[in-house]
């Protein structure tokens, strides 16, 4: 079974660097522009207050707000999209491919397949959180001097973890949908709406009365995207 579980990361070791790479776009871009672009936002302010904005949480009052709509915001959902991906693309995937019919012949029980390959999802989750959190943590410390704020850099990587949760949910939620749905196709665009549905739904509860009873349901509601979430660190009641 180990072994099987190394050869499953191995297997995906080209997307879990190539997606924690690729989110690191988010620090590099976004985390490291803020000195020069703080006197700004104050003119942005009006804009921000709109809809739409607030529909996505975004806010930028403080480089707290900034962080955590620029990263604790879209790294999960982007991460949640590679669950999505990567998960309908093991079983369902494999099963187009040939490859699932391949290991069901081996003397390894069904349970265990599905169960490494669980396992090896939930461990590239992580890793990419990880290769997000500490490239987050090296552009936090270059630009430290130049901002004033209250939080340090294990702030932003207890942050970042504090989204695991959420990305290994939909994570198994595809893998679900993978075993069930008979093409690859359709498991992914249901586990697609299901994350954008949870995204938006979860900022239009506390907007429109009418959605407030189903904000439960929606994922993003245990995920606190505000700044609180740096100064006061992730809460166990999420």
């Amino acid at each position: 079974m180990l072994r099987l579980l190394w050869q499953e990361l191995i297997f995906r070791r080209n997307s879990i660097i190539g997606w924690g790479l690729g989110l690191c776009f988010f620090p590099l871009v976004y985390v490291s522009i803020y000195p020069s672009f703080e006197a700004e936002l104050a003119n942005m302010q009006a804009i921000l207050d709109l809809e739409i904005y607030k529909a996505m949480g975004i806010t930028f009052a403080t480089f707290e707000d900034w962080v955590a709509s620029t990263i604790i915001l879209f790294v999960p959902l982007v991460a949640a999209i590679y669950a999505v991906i990567n998960a309908t693309g093991t079983l369902a995937g494999e099963e187009a491919d040939g490859r699932l019919e391949m290991l069901v012949v081996l003397p390894i029980p069904r349970w265990q397949i599905v169960t490494v390959k669980a396992l090896a999802l939930a461990i590239s989750l992580l890793l990419i959180l990880l290769i997000v959190g500490f490239v987050s943590m090296g552009v936090f410390w270059a630009i430290e001097s130049q901002i004033t704020t209250v939080i340090s850099a294990w702030d932003i990587l207890a942050a970042l973890l504090a989204a695991y949760p959420l990305t290994l949910a939909m994570g198994m939620l595809s893998l679900f949908l993978a075993s069930f749905c008979p093409t690859r196709r359709l498991a992914s665009m249901i586990g697609i709406a299901i994350l954008l549905v949870s995204y938006f739904g979860s900022n239009l509860a506390g907007m429109a009365e009418p959605i407030e009873p189903f904000k439960p349901l929606f994922l993003f509601t245990y995920l606190d995207i505000s700044g609180n979430i740096l100064v006061n660190g992730p809460e166990i009641s999420d």
